[in-house]
C-alpha cells in the first residue's frame, strides 16, 4: 500500500500527538527539494492540526 506524502512543515503549522497530546509549533519552514520530515511521539505520527485562518477555506 502506498503511503501518503506528508507536505514539508511550513512556518505556522501545528503538530499534535493524539495520545500525550505534545505540541510542535513550527517557527521556521523546511524548503528541502524532496522533504521527508517526519514527527513522532508515542510510537505514532504526530498529526497536523493547523488552523486555517479565519475566513479562508
Amino acid at each position: 500500500m502506498p503511503t501518503k506524502k506528508m507536505e514539508p512543515p511550513k512556518i505556522g503549522n501545528m503538530y499534535r500527538c493524539s495520545k500525550c497530546r505534545l505540541e510542535i509549533h513550527v517557527t521556521n519552514g523546511c524548503d528541502c527539494e524532496d522533504c521527508t520530515t517526519e514527527f513522532r511521539c508515542c510510537g505514532q505520527p504526530l498529526e497536523n492540526v493547523t488552523a486555517l485562518p479565519v475566513g479562508k477555506t
